[in-house]
């Protein structure tokens, strides 16, 4: 009976021990957590009126009615803010976030941020996702990134481990590896191999539309020249002039086709060097945070060869960057400046916005 007490209390003490554990792991990832939704709407840009006129002289409104733009954003975030970031405002999701961009946080430690947004912009839907996850130590970090932006085609996922190196209170290098998965060749336009030895009214025979030839004639019954009429497969009259017809209908042509071809080359994997720069300063009165990634060696390690951006680029040492800076002055005790730019491109893709303002208080 007593050595099953002793064997019991000790199961107990062990069983504390691990919720204790356990305890602090979850006290530490949802500690100063945040979860956040947010939807929001404005009136979309229309464009100036336009018209067509048919061969029977009836008058065609052709204006695109774009419907109102929306986003409706959730998500949850661990982010430390900067001491120039305001620590007391609501989180809408269309936030740049400079602890996601930089190297460097304003603790160490676990950060993340994971969203999803929906919504549209001109009359495009757009679906884009976010997910952030890094560990940052004293001399090393390792970050984990999923990012799709439907807005600029850009879909991929990362993997980095890096050392840490630290010049000063203020400078921090850090240099590594970046493992990165992207489903879709950039680089590759399969319309432009396509024309260079097709017309382009074959891709249009190809889906099932048909054009047919008529003169044009004036109310007086002169003869005005000769244009197309394009149809459906099911004979419904698509366009009344090639122009018409390329200008509104096969542009749609040319995206179906570009999205199946991509679709068929399949994804890559890759293995980049990467090296990282930031600068952190901060008065009262001035701030100043600048940080830069940069990617010049890369090396395919699965994928269609013929397909990669290397092959595209003739090389595999393309620069991929991003880049961005935050920079703050008070130049009385009422006036302002507020300036901040953030820049990325990979592969083909680009990502760019720039702010700046000044602030007076009467």
């Amino acid at each position: 009976m007593r050595n099953l007490t002793i064997a019991l209390l000790i199961l107990f003490v062990s069983v504390t021990n691990a919720q204790e554990k356990k305890g602090k792991i979850l006290k530490e990832i949802f500690k100063y957590s945040t979860f956040y939704g947010a939807y929001s709407q404005t009136n979309a840009i229309q464009n100036n009126q336009t018209f067509y006129v048919d061969q029977d002289n009836t008058l065609h409104e052709t204006t695109q009615k774009n419907p109102a733009d929306f986003m409706m954003t959730y998500g949850w975030r661990k982010l430390a803010n900067f001491q120039y970031e305001d620590r007391n405002r609501f989180y809408i999701g269309d936030e740049n976030n400079a602890s996601t961009k930089s190297n460097i946080g304003n603790v160490k430690g676990l950060e993340y941020l994971f969203q999803y947004s929906t919504g549209r912009q001109q009359g495009r839907e757009f679906e884009n996702q976010q997910a952030f996850i890094r560990y940052l130590a004293k001399w090393w970090l390792v970050k984990g990134e999923y990012k799709k932006n439907e807005l600029v085609d850009l879909n991929y996922k990362s993997a980095e481990a890096r050392a840490r190196f630290a010049i000063g209170k203020k400078l921090s290098l850090s240099l590594g590896v970046a493992y990165r998965t992207y489903d879709k060749a950039y680089g590759h336009n399969p319309i432009e191999a396509y024309l260079q030895d097709n017309n382009w009214w074959d891709l249009s025979y190809s889906v099932g539309h048909t054009d047919e030839l008529y003169q044009m004639v004036s109310t007086s019954g002169q003869s005005m020249g000769y244009d197309y009429q394009w149809f459906d497969a099911d004979g419904v009259l698509l366009s009344n002039s090639d122009l018409d017809y390329r200008n509104n209908v096969f542009q749609d042509v040319v995206n179906n086709y570009n999205k199946e071809q991509l679709s068929m080359i399949g994804g890559f994997q890759q293995i980049s060097a990467i090296a990282g720069l930031d600068f952190y300063h901060y008065r009262n009165n001035f701030w100043l945070h600048i940080y830069g990634n940069v990617l010049p060696y890369h090396e395919l390690l699965s994928g269609d060869e013929r397909y990669s951006y290397d092959n595209f680029y003739g090389s595999n040492d393309y620069i991929d960057y991003s880049a961005g800076g935050v920079i703050g002055i008070r130049i009385t005790k009422n006036i302002g400046l507020y300036g901040e730019i953030n820049l990325q491109r990979y592969w083909d893709r680009e990502i760019r916005s720039i702010k700046a303002g000044v602030n007076i208080k009467i």
